[in-house]
């Protein structure tokens, strides 16, 4: 018999309630923190994966270490800060090693404290500014 994923969600609600020891209320309250989430089928029944039930494990831990909600959604994370988080490191923007002439005009170097997301709009910005000094 092949190994399942621990992403696979095979676990009904009532099975999760069995293995964490928690109610179905407290499951319910979780998702909507935001610190699980479970898939749903085409009826939208919770399904909830191998992975799902290790963190409502852990979550029920520091409960009862004296960790509240708002300590938890810390120290893991909420789902969609994790989401946020991965699509961050996966959308770095690269620099093309072309240089800012018109930053470096007569300028010490090139420092970050702008918030652009490109060169085009940092050399933007700085257009405006030369053209406000004049």
């Amino acid at each position: 018999m092949s190994e399942l994923d621990a992403e696979t969600p095979l676990y009904s609600i009532g099975v999760v309630k069995e293995m964490t020891g928690l109610t179905g209320r407290q499951i319910r309250y979780y998702e909507e923190s935001e610190l699980i989430k479970p898939a749903r089928t085409k009826g939208n029944q919770r399904i909830y994966s191998q992975n799902d039930i290790e963190k409502l494990k852990e979550i029920k831990e520091m409960l009862a270490k004296g960790l509240n909600i708002a300590g938890i959604k810390e120290k893991l994370g909420t789902v969609s800060q994790n989401r946020k988080k991965n699509r961050k490191k996966k959308a770095k923007a690269v620099y093309d090693g072309r240089p800012l002439n018109k930053f470096n005009r007569g300028k010490k170097g090139l420092t970050s404290l702008y918030p652009v997301s490109d060169r085009a709009q940092l050399l933007q910005i700085l257009d405006k500014k030369e053209n406000k000094k004049d």
